[in-house]
């Protein structure tokens, strides 16, 4: 029998990142929606490195703000290279530490992502980044040595907007972001324009899945456990932004999850029993802490990276894509970000807050102390917890301490 299908009691029985995924699927043998999102993100990377070499233009690239509505109107699939932990292992880091000099204590998403694109040299895969200059400094180190060692690599400017910030400066702001978005469109295309029809069709398509992912979520609070943590994970924090480089698929997946869960009975010692969580930071690829997080009756139910604004339809597709990103928290200060953390704990009634960030990246771990305080105050629970970017077993420690909060939290 394949290891994936066997009876799985603890998560450190499993070996890779594919055997979660297997596994996850034999979880949810009740939802084939689910397991055709699972299938879209196990083939993300590598369904887009097909494609590219296939004649299919792609691009590396965060795969997430405005980046994707507006390469997907240009013809050109956006590849997440925070995907690429799921590939990386150890040796991996090495390749950074020795090859590149990084120093060990630098963050372990920055030296995978840098060890998978040395791999990667002279492959005849994608060998374009689109970067961005308000991720962190170790990113920007990475790109512009990728750009030596021959990647085409270009990077946008700091897109940042302060709490106090309106009016006439928001709108000089506005009229700058306009200019990087048609930056990255004349890199990619040689032209400096964008077709605003096709960017229209893509902002009515991520309105539109916004509005359905709202939806789910909201049918999730009376069917906790129907998708667990894992799938909403992937389906949410990472296809929400990207479609697993797949739009039509994406959407009919999620069109089709929605009607299971509309006609699922609803299970009231289910709900009883949850232990409602909204989930802060990053999302690594030790997928067995989101197993740990399902073995202790945890039902992770809001995000604070999932970002619920629409894009305004009644103005010009460029300025909609500049205001909707000034709109959003990841535009600004931690505050905003806490803002909506805040927001989701008194929608769900959530028990607890996990905080969740890579080793090494300190850039973070400001925002993530600040968060605790302000739910400690509120009496809330938090748990903040680092963990490594590629893949690999979490720590004993790791498991013992989000097992430790859940059930203290069912209590």
């Amino acid at each position: 029998m394949p290891q994936a299908l066997r009876k799985v009691v603890d998560p450190e029985d499993i070996a890779s990142q594919s055997d979660y995924i297997a596994y996850s699927k034999s979880v949810h043998a009740h939802s084939p929606a689910i397991q055709r999102l699972l299938d879209l993100s196990e083939d993300y990377v590598p369904g887009a490195e097909r494609g590219y070499k296939a004649g299919k233009p792609a691009v590396w690239c965060q795969a997430n703000n405005f980046v994707p509505v507006l390469l997907y109107s240009l013809g050109v699939v956006p590849v997440a290279y925070n995907e690429m932990g799921r590939y990386s292992a150890k040796e991996d880091m090495l390749i950074a530490e020795d090859f590149y000099q990084f120093p060990v204590e630098t963050c372990s998403m920055v030296k995978c992502t840098v060890a998978q694109w040395h791999k990667r040299l002279n492959a005849g895969t994608i060998d374009r980044i689109l970067g961005s200059s308000s991720a962190c400094e170790p990113f920007n180190l990475a790109w512009e040595i990728m750009r030596q060692r021959g990647y085409d690599v270009f990077n946008n400017d700091v897109i940042y907007r302060g709490p106090t910030v309106t009016g006439e400066r928001l709108e000089r702001l506005v009229e700058f972001t306009i200019t990087q978005i048609l930056d990255v469109a004349e890199w990619l295309t040689g032209q400096r324009k964008v077709d605003d029809d096709k960017l229209k069709v893509e902002i009515a398509r991520k309105n539109r899945l916004l509005g359905k992912l709202r939806q789910v979520l909201e049918l999730r609070r009376s069917h906790p456990f129907y998708m667990k943590t894992l799938a909403i994970i992937l389906t949410l924090n990472v296809g929400l932004n990207n479609y697993f480089g797949k739009p039509q698929a994406y959407e009919a997946a999620i069109d089709d999850l929605i009607l299971e869960l509309e006609n699922a009975p609803i299970n009231e010692k289910e709900i009883k029993a949850a232990i409602p969580l909204v989930w802060a930071g990053g999302t690594g690829q030790e997928f067995g802490i989101y197993e740990a997080i399902d073995l202790a009756g945890g039902a992770l139910l809001g995000l604070r990276s999932v970002p619920f604004r629409l894009y305004r339809e009644d103005v010009p597709p460029l300025e909609s894509m500049a205001r909707w990103i000034y709109d959003n928290s990841i535009a600004g200060a931690g505050v905003y970000a806490r803002n909506v953390l805040d927001s989701e704990v008194e929608r769900l009634k959530a028990r607890g807050v996990i905080l969740y960030g890579y080793i090494g990246c300190s850039f973070a771990s400001v925002d993530r102390e600040m968060w605790r305080r302000f739910f400690h105050d509120k009496g809330l629970a938090c748990i903040n917890l680092e963990g490594s970017f590629q893949t690999g077993s979490p720590s004993g420690q790791v498991l013992t301490r989000i097992k430790a909060f859940v059930e203290m939290l069912a209590a």
